[in-house]
């Protein structure tokens, strides 16, 4: 990824009227000298540009919150340095579970009330009813609300009519709001579906991760993996969720199970679960008598193959 769709974006997508914000996010790692930290952007564009999201389980420690920072003001240019930077920072982060750049955001409206809005919406996106708020914002968690919600992602976003946001395959994302930019929280429930991608966004973010690191070196009995030119393939956290929740509907509870039923149909073939031979070790494993992983290093390449070859075709996972 390159800086050019950052500064296309902060050059043709900023209306007059508009505030060109960075979001980043305080639990994640950047030096303290690095010209994207917090002191170094407080320093470089003043305080007034500056603003915690004060999100609702951390605003004890505002140091550990995201911050929001005005780039440009309307009718301003930001710096194409820290355009630049930051573009060139959020690819970096594409390969770590925690990303720094959460994204750039446009809005009419003040610091202030973008900031407000980003820390009410932790609340309204959370997992149910008595769990605990949402980091909404994180790149990952937001690519999965969006493919849940559709167009209904404006109601989300509210105040912030463009989002161009990390993803989760090493790209960029231009997510849209609201074209009056609308303040204020969400104010229908979440589908049970956007709930549960954030419900499963921890272990998702694990088998990204486990993905990514097995694209490295691909095991020899994997006739099926991802050979594309970005890091993961298009949407890869939307076939994630698929994968992860259609494992736990399988009875899969314990969480390694889940992760090598996923990657296997990742890098052997998708419909792996439909094959007898692995339905009954997705059962022990189901049932508490096994580890599936330990089942599945029983087979060799060979098998492997001769499994994949009884399955129907697919190139990804449906």
């Amino acid at each position: 990824m390159t800086a050019a769709p950052v500064l296309v974006f902060a050059q043709q997508r900023k209306a007059p009227d508009d505030h060109l914000y960075l979001l980043v996010d305080g639990l994640a790692e950047c030096d303290a000298e690095h010209a994207l930290s917090v002191p170094s952007m407080r320093a470089a564009l003043g305080d007034a540009a500056v603003e915690r999201v004060l999100r609702p389980d951390l605003a004890h420690a505002p140091e550990v919150c995201p911050a929001l920072v005005q780039l440009a003001a309307p009718g301003e240019d930001a710096q194409e340095q820290l355009l630049a930077l930051s573009a060139h920072y959020a690819a970096e982060d594409a390969r770590y579970r925690k990303r720094y750049i959460c994204g750039w955001l446009l809005s009419a409206h003040p610091l202030s009330a973008v900031a407000e809005h980003l820390a009410e919406q932790c609340l309204a996106t959370s997992a149910g009813p008595g769990q605990p708020p949402t980091p909404w914002y994180e790149p990952l968690r937001l690519e999965l609300l969006t493919a849940a919600l559709g167009n209904q992602i404006a109601s989300v976003l509210g105040p912030i009519h463009t989002w161009l946001c990390p993803s989760s395959w090493g790209s960029l994302a231009l997510l849209q709001g609201d074209t009056q930019g609308n303040a204020g929280p969400v104010q229908a429930p979440l589908p049970q579906q956007a709930r549960q991608t954030q419900r499963l966004a921890p272990l998702i973010n694990d088998l990204l991760a486990a993905w990514r690191q097995a694209l490295r070196r691909p095991p020899p009995d994997a006739p099926l993996y991802w050979q594309g030119s970005s890091l993961l393939p298009p949407q890869a956290a939307a076939q994630a969720f698929r994968l992860v929740r259609d494992a736990q509907r399988l009875g899969l509870n314990n969480e390694r199970d889940v992760l090598s039923l996923c990657l296997h149909q990742l890098f052997v073939h998708p419909l792996l679960p439909q094959h007898p031979d692995v339905q009954s070790d997705i059962a022990a494993a189901a049932a508490g008598d096994t580890a599936l992983q330990a089942r599945f290093a029983t087979y060799d390449d060979a098998h492997w193959l001769r499994i994949a070859a009884t399955l129907s075709s697919a190139e990804t996972y449906p």
